[in-house]
């Protein structure tokens, strides 16, 4: 079981994330936010980060370039989605883009492939 942070200020899409992502035995935290997925990344350590890249407050983008920057959270993979360009995902260091709407099998299986990759601790 792995631990699964997801962050979106859309309340139904984390709703639909975590259902899917409980669904299938893994653990999941929410924020709204990327300020807030910081707090809450740094205090749990997540196996996996799957952020939404437009959000009020910290962006996507930049809450993935924070993590990969700090030395207690640099390994965790982080998924971008959006309906925005691919190429906002790659300028972040993201490990994976997805593009919105997702596909439900596509996201489970971009999850299963970066939790067996070895890159989550």
């Amino acid at each position: 079981m792995a631990t699964i942070l997801i962050v979106d200020d859309e309340e139904p899409v984390r709703d639909f994330l975590a259902m899917m992502l409980n669904d299938a035995g893994h653990h999941s935290l929410q924020a709204i936010h990327g300020a807030q997925a910081l707090a809450v990344a740094q205090r749990n350590l997540p196996d996996l980060v799957i952020a939404d890249l437009m959000m009020p407050v910290l962006n996507g983008m930049e809450l993935c370039r924070q993590l990969k920057a700090d030395k207690a959270t640099h390994a965790i993979p982080v998924i971008l989605m959006s309906s925005a360009s691919v190429r906002a995902g790659e300028r972040a260091g993201a490990d994976a883009f997805i593009p919105k709407p997702f596909n439900l099998d596509e996201m489970e299986a971009l999850v299963q492939r970066l939790l067996a990759s070895g890159t989550a601790h």
